[in-house]
């Protein structure tokens, strides 16, 4: 009650002013009835003394004024009442929207939240993607560069040993040409020296061959691991093509599948065909499934059971994708057999 006066105080004041107005009228009429009362018993006491019989009409009057009058006023209170009874619902109803329309809001935060969340933890998974993809780079660019680390050194030993080689070959140029000239200064003593030399130049010479034999065995030992390599990067090669082969046969025979289940479905099968009735079409397709041509190359069943093969065919103007279009470029057969 106090609420409601609160929030509506110009209807209040707007019962008070009529209440007063009603209550000023009341008055009035008490002070306007007091002196005909007194005129009336005045005109009473003339008329018992003529015997003439007077009606207070006046009071009558009163009455009906007093009663018409608090009509008015309870049906302007029950007005009041009505209108306050209206603004409380307009109020009530705006309530229920604002509540309604913070509940639709808050509805929508949370949606906008998890939608953030949702886009926050994507991007979270795409840079640990990034990051691992980054890493496998970086082993690779290592192993490469590992891989090139050691081919250097083994070029640079590969010329070291040639440097040597060359190195005491010019060496024993050098000091065949000193023997030569040795040989020219001593002449005397050519024959001891020749002994000598013979014996000294044999050893060399073994040597020399025990040098060159070290060296075809480095040279055989070199080319048989470079075979080595080239044998297994070809084992490797025709490894990853086997699986390669393997997995595209995997999916021609899938695609096959495929092309017979939907031929099948299409396939409106006539009444009364037999068991044994059965029917083969080559088909050939393109690279993107579509059909150029086909041939039935054998109906065993009744007319209209290659009829319904033949209406079947012309309907199709395409079957599913092949994996490969070298692999089916001559064709696909299609068995039809009754169910």
């Amino acid at each position: 009650m106090f609420e409601l006066l609160r929030r509506h105080p110009f209807s209040l004041l707007l019962v008070l002013l009529l209440h007063g107005v009603l209550f000023a009228a009341l008055l009035l009429n008490v002070s306007l009835i007091s002196p005909s009362t007194s005129s009336s018993r005045a005109a009473v006491e003339i008329a018992m003394q003529e015997d003439i019989e007077v009606i207070d009409a006046v009071a009558v009057d009163a009455e009906t004024f007093d009663r018409i009058e608090h009509e008015r006023v309870v049906a302007e209170q029950e007005q009041v009442a009505e209108q306050l009874r209206e603004q409380e619902q307009q109020r009530r109803a705006e309530e229920q929207a604002r509540r309604e329309e913070e509940e639709r809001q808050a509805e929508e935060q949370r949606r906008r939240e998890e939608e953030e969340r949702a886009r926050q933890q994507a991007l979270e998974e795409a840079e640990q993607a990034r990051r691992e993809a980054e890493e496998e780079r970086q082993r690779a660019r290592e192993e490469a560069e590992a891989e090139r680390e050691q081919i250097r050194q083994e070029r640079e030993a590969a010329e070291r040993e040639r440097r040597e080689a060359e190195e005491a070959r010019e060496r024993e140029e050098a000091e065949r040409r000193e023997r030569e000239e040795a040989e020219r200064q001593a002449q005397e003593e050519a024959e001891r020296r020749e002994r000598e030399e013979a014996e000294r130049r044999e050893q060399e010479e073994a040597e020399r061959r025990a040098e060159q034999e070290r060296e075809l065995e480095e040279q055989r030992r070199r080319e048989q691991m470079e075979r080595e390599r080239e044998r297994m990067a070809e084992a490797q090669s025709r490894r990853e093509a086997a699986e390669r082969q393997a997995q595209l046969d995997r999916e021609i025979d899938e695609w096959r599948s495929q092309v017979q289940s939907v031929v099948q479905r299409r396939w409106r099968q006539p009444s009364g065909v037999d068991s044994s009735d059965r029917a083969i079409v080559l088909v050939r397709v393109n690279e993107a499934g579509r059909i150029i041509n086909f041939d039935i190359e054998s109906c065993s069943g009744g007319s209209a059971f290659c009829s319904s093969v033949q209406q079947t065919m012309d309907r199709l103007s395409s079957l599913p994708r092949p994996p490969d279009a070298d692999a089916v470029r001559g064709g696909v057969r299609i068995r039809f057999e009754p169910d």
